[in-house]
């Protein structure tokens, strides 16, 4: 059942004719790719080498876009199948987390940057065994899918983040963080090489229902769950550490969601694991306590991230679906315009 589901959205997802807002971006710039015997990496493309180099091998076979959707979504499907699977004997409840917070944004929408994610999903055991060289190497790797795995850099000396009472300093220290990094980014101006970006960065807004919105779901309910789940230390639940970073950069993301809410997405998939394995793990427990917790917990993820799909119409990025073999053309860019405007 597993592997036919994940055959499904494989299948799904790369036979798809324009469903997905920055699908229809990476469209246009694949036309313009060269097959793989042309292939060679300039420091002025503006992607990365490992996407533009799987454009390559995709525009090898042919030109048609809906080749490189089926490289990606069989790389994007089979890695966060296998992931789950290693890491939890609740394969479904966790994959439908991911769907439900997710798997839409990240097959669709951040194709680069997904497969960034997929290459950490698998290092992140270095970081446990402490193998550094192979950790960074890893890191490298997926730096050449998307910049924002920078971020990765510094993970291992945050190991140790616990939702304790230190964790409060460390939000007030993000919190702090995050307003002295945008003077930073406003500093990087004065270059004349990255002025445009910076500003870009500086500039760009989600405005506050959106920007409350983003807060709620990367801050707010993971840490209140991460507090609950692990009360008074007596309890642990899977990747504490990563749910908690993803908390704080959910706090610096409310001064600049481009920036640090894009590194969110490196802590998502830990989140859902965790999520859905402890919620199974109340829910079948003795403790009336837990059990009512576990539904509490479900059912404000549902809401809160089903909210997601209806705001500002975002659902339309994805609805009406059509395939390559019934191809119609429409406009779904509106609704992340939408979201970034309001």
């Amino acid at each position: 059942m597993w592997i036919g589901i994940l055959l499904y959205f494989t299948l799904l997802i790369g036979l798809r004719y324009k469903v997905g807002g920055d699908t229809i971006n990476y469209m246009g710039d694949y036309y313009w790719r060269v097959p793989l015997s042309q292939w060679k990496y300039s420091v002025l493309d503006k992607f990365q080498p490992g996407y533009t180099l799987l454009c390559a091998l995709g525009k090898s076979i042919s030109p048609d876009f809906y080749v490189l959707q089926l490289l990606h979504s069989l790389i994007l499907n089979c890695a966060i199948g296998i992931w789950i699977y290693k890491n939890t004997k609740y394969i479904f409840t966790s994959f439908m987390a991911f769907y439900l917070s997710s798997y839409l944004y990240f097959s669709t929408e951040i194709l680069r940057e997904a497969l960034a994610i997929m290459v950490f999903l698998f290092n992140y055991k270095n970081i446990e065994k402490k193998s550094w060289i192979k950790y960074y190497l890893g890191v490298i790797i997926s730096c050449c899918f998307h910049l924002s795995a920078v971020i990765l850099f510094i993970l291992p000396f945050l190991k140790k983040v616990q939702f304790n009472k230190t964790y409060i300093l460390l939000m007030i220290c993000a919190l702090i963080g995050s307003i002295l990094s945008i003077r930073v980014i406003q500093s990087l101006s004065t270059i004349i090489v990255l002025a445009e970006k910076a500003e870009g960065y500086v500039g760009v807004t989600t405005g506050m229902m959106a920007g409350g919105y983003k807060l709620m779901i990367t801050t707010i309910f993971p840490i209140c769950f991460g507090y609950i789940a692990t009360y008074k230390r007596t309890r642990e639940i899977k990747f504490e550490w990563m749910i908690g970073i993803m908390g704080l950069l959910g706090i610096m993301a409310l001064f600049n969601s481009i920036i640090f809410g894009r590194f969110s997405n490196y802590f998502i998939l830990f989140f859902c694991v965790s999520f859905g394995t402890t919620i199974i793990q109340w829910f079948k427990t003795q403790s009336q306590i837990l059990r009512n917790n576990a539904f509490i917990f479900s059912l404000c993820f549902i809401i809160l991230f089903g909210i997601g799909f209806k705001m500002y119409n975002k659902y339309t990025l994805w609805v009406p679906y059509y395939s390559i073999y019934n191809p119609t053309d429409i406009n779904r860019e509106y609704a992340d315009k939408m979201l970034l405007n309001r």
